[in-house]
């Protein structure tokens, strides 16, 4: 991929030959339009499995992946770079796909970090989730808000919840939906600042059964 400068084919789009030229978030860029096969490798089919699969785990937080994960780096958007650790984060075992749930993040960023405490479930599918307040004294950190995503791989769906709580309350607690009674669930946590501006890097607190 190119970028069209002082070209011709500037101000143009769609395809020319094998040449595709397209406006990606304002700059015209230049591709070369792959060539039509007849068939497809194992490599290629595993790729394109482990894709559909790291598009549909990312959906689970998307909106918040895309506000909170880094910043833009020329072309590469805050989700791309969400989008690309999950496709680090995952493998084709057989006919599995599995996840290292550690290497996951769901937000990346310098606010201040998240120390974790601890994770729990509670009645009607709830998760309780602690961390020590480490916000100085009287800063706008205490008022950081934590969001919580839970995710359930027997069903490769999970939920994520917005603005849980502060960081100076130590605790947060989300509700499940009611058919995920008895189902593993992992589960992850991060700090956004009051103004929505900024988020620290997530933590990945471990795995729970629902009750």
């Amino acid at each position: 991929m190119g970028r069209v400068t002082n070209s011709i084919l500037s101000g143009t789009s769609g395809r020319t030959g094998r040449v595709v030229i397209a406006n990606v978030h304002g700059v015209e860029v230049s591709r070369a339009r792959p060539t039509t096969r007849s068939s497809s490798t194992d490599q290629q089919n595993a790729h394109r499995e482990l894709f559909r699969f790291a598009v549909a785990f990312l959906g689970l937080y998307k909106s918040f992946a895309r506000l909170y994960f880094g910043k833009r780096k020329g072309l590469v958007t805050p989700y791309n770079q969400a989008q690309a650790n999950v496709m680090e984060s995952i493998q084709l075992i057989g006919r599995d796909i599995t996840i290292n749930y550690n290497q996951v993040l769901i937000s990346k960023g310098n606010l201040l970090e998240m120390i974790p405490g601890s994770i729990s479930a509670g009645a009607a599918q709830a998760v309780t989730v602690t961390w020590t307040n480490n916000a100085p004294p009287a800063s706008s950190n205490e008022t950081d808000l934590c969001s919580v995503f839970v995710y359930i791989p027997s069903r490769r769906d999970g939920q994520f919840f917005n603005g849980v709580a502060t960081r100076q309350a130590g605790t947060g607690t989300v509700n499940m939906l009611p058919f995920y009674a008895g189902e593993e669930a992992h589960v992850w946590a991060a700090f956004t600042d009051e103004d929505g501006t900024m988020a620290c890097n997530s933590k990945y607190l471990g795995a729970i059964t629902l009750t």
